[in-house]
């Protein structure tokens, strides 16, 4: 899987061919035949395996933690973290983007979102059940926000990968600030990104209540 993985990602899928994967591993195509019926199949299991491992990460790394917020903020650490140290998955799952014309990469790349988004939601619910997140917040749609936050950080790191040595600490600013806006209490020194000596922190922005809305005839 780190062979097809790395090849697909110096290029796309379509210009790929199995011969390149199959010399990359280091064995014969009818042998990458023998488990994938199909090219597409290959580039499905790669993603797939991306999807399911990131999943995997995120819950080593806050299974310990002791309330929701903390295990948000380690859940965005370790990712940033894996998307440096791990940019052909990351390349992999844009490139992939241009592929949702065909139903089998769209079906795959659904299905990792929504495993991204649950997981957020579980931490969400939780939160509000430890009373370190508001209770006025929908748990889907945090989880959406904090999914497209990571979305946009990772797209960063790819459009302006010289921007890599300041990167670290911006995002690690815009997970606090985002967090900070989800607590119930101000945040603790043990929960909030420590500002720079020479940068103020700016205040979290709130968001906003939400309310239930009124049934219409």
């Amino acid at each position: 899987m780190t062979a097809a993985t790395e090849v697909f990602a110096a290029s796309n899928f379509r210009a790929t061919g199995v011969a390149a994967i199959a010399d990359r591993a280091g064995v014969s195509e009818a042998i990458l035949y023998r488990h994938f019926a199909t090219k597409l199949d290959l580039f499905c299991e790669v993603l797939d395996r991306i999807g399911r491992r990131i999943v995997e990460i995120w819950e080593g790394a806050v299974a310990d933690a002791p309330d929701a917020i903390t295990a948000l903020r380690r859940a965005g650490e370790v990712y940033f973290v894996n998307t440096r140290n791990h940019p052909a998955e990351a390349r992999l799952q844009f490139q992939a983007l241009s592929e949702v014309g065909e139903p089998a990469v769209a079906a795959v790349l659904a299905a990792n979102h929504r495993r991204y988004v649950e997981f957020f939601a579980g931490l969400v619910r939780r939160g509000q059940s430890d009373g370190s997140v508001r209770t006025d917040l929908d748990p889907s749609a945090v989880a959406w926000l904090l999914n497209g936050t990571g979305f946009a950080a990772t797209m960063r790191g790819l459009v302006d990968p010289a921007d890599d040595n300041t990167a670290g600490d911006r995002d690690e600013k815009v997970m606090g600030l985002l967090l900070d806006s989800l607590a119930t209490e101000p945040p603790s020194s043990g929960r909030s990104t420590k500002p720079s000596a020479r940068t103020p922190r700016a205040s979290a922005p709130s968001l906003p209540k939400q309310t239930p809305r009124k049934a219409t005839r």
